[in-house]
């Protein structure tokens, strides 16, 4: 999208990734999974003329969350995460969070980023939606930040905690229809590239080109990890 800013910083030992996200003009800016280097995203943030004022969660798991506490003691950011996943989240930030319905939306300056509620991985699971403007131009077909849930090439695990194998396939299901032309930035960097489509996705994904039926899906997903 033309209008929209996103840093994508991969930070810490697991290959995560952090972002940045906002809209073009704008010194607003959430930052999606905040974890281990809190330094190092202010850091990216300042050196883009950018302020991060909200953060936004995809899932409990420590390492989308372990840089909350050092955030909101540096930024005193409003933080939002979907209310299924609150109790797992640090207790020191538990008391500042915004919980959040499936669909709610959070205005960052210009822009709006809808969670949509995509379970599986764990219970709230939240990928954010940046919907495309109403203009008719592909390349402004939107973006979403999937988390764990989807990934370049394969989808999140659902044998930890709170996982639910029949959830992801619905989840992903309804990521699938969003639309081929839409952006993804997985919360990993577990592909061959740092960024995909959800057209590549499906062509490429066995999570996706096999999304049949649940028993298929649940199958391969809960193979035995070697």
């Amino acid at each position: 999208m033309r209008d929209l800013y996103v840093k994508q910083l991969q930070l810490g030992p697991m290959e995560n990734f952090v972002y940045l996200v906002g809209a073009i003009g704008s010194r607003e800016t959430a930052i999606i999974d905040a974890a281990w280097d809190i330094e190092a995203a202010i850091a990216a943030a300042n050196a883009d003329g950018r302020e991060i004022t909200h953060a936004l969660v995809s899932h409990w798991h420590a390492d989308h969350t372990n840089g909350l506490v050092p955030l909101l003691a540096k930024r005193g950011v409003p933080i939002y995460c979907h209310k299924a996943d609150i109790p797992d989240l640090p207790s020191e930030v538990r008391g500042e969070v915004q919980g959040i319905d499936g669909g709610d939306a959070v205005q960052v300056g210009a822009l709006s980023l809808r969670g949509l509620h995509t379970p599986g991985h764990t219970p709230g699971s939240t990928t954010w939606h940046v919907a495309a403007p109403v203009s008719g131009d592909a390349r402004d077909a939107g973006a979403i930040f999937s988390g764990d849930t989807l990934f370049v090439n394969a989808c999140g695990r659902c044998d930890l905690r709170g996982g639910d194998p029949a959830l992801m396939f619905e989840s992903l299901r309804r990521l699938a229809s969003l639309g081929d032309e839409v952006t993804l930035y997985p919360g990993h960097d577990y592909g061959d590239v740092p960024v995909s489509s959800i057209a590549r996705e499906k062509e490429r994904n066995p999570y996706l080109s096999r999304l049949g039926e649940l028993e298929q899906f649940a199958a391969l997903r809960m193979r035995p990890r070697s």
